[in-house]
């Protein structure tokens, strides 16, 4: 139970690979539909220009998995990560919140790894570009 006055935040920054046309994919698809203001959508390559992002995620697998830090400092990897960005995106929230639990886990985490491992050979199965720009988030003008 939380208690009276505290509120979950669940906002945070997602850490992706540019070089991974399934990541910016994703990316861009968590932009046009999450306000700025909940998630902050990263590359790797600038984790370490941001002083609590870098503290969070030193010494971790950044180019081996996908990265979601909560605004509580927690750091979440793989489909969790994955679970954690969705339940910011309103019609696919409660999709996420069903699938976040130890069952889901079981089921998504092997499914995820055998994604992330071979992500530019499926990457380029679909027709995704290696590396191309995010579209304009929700909410910004171009």
């Amino acid at each position: 139970m939380i208690p009276m006055g505290i509120t979950l935040r669940r906002s945070g920054t997602l850490l992706y690979d540019a070089d991974c046309g399934i990541c910016l994919s994703f990316a861009g698809w968590l932009a046009r539909r999450v306000v700025p203001d909940r998630l902050v959508l990263m590359p790797l390559g600038q984790a370490g220009t941001q002083p609590r992002i870098e503290r969070l995620t030193r010494g971790r697998p950044l180019t081996s998995t996908i990265h979601f830090v909560r605004d509580d400092e927690t750091v979440l990897t793989g489909a969790r990560a994955v679970l954690a960005a969705v339940r910011l995106v309103p019609v696919w929230r409660f999709v996420a919140i069903a699938l976040d639990n130890a069952v889901g886990h079981v089921f998504l985490e092997p499914l995820y790894r055998q994604i992330a491992t071979h992500r530019r050979r499926i990457g380029r199965l679909l027709g995704l570009p290696v590396a191309c720009p995010l579209p304009p988030r929700k909410g910004e003008s171009t």
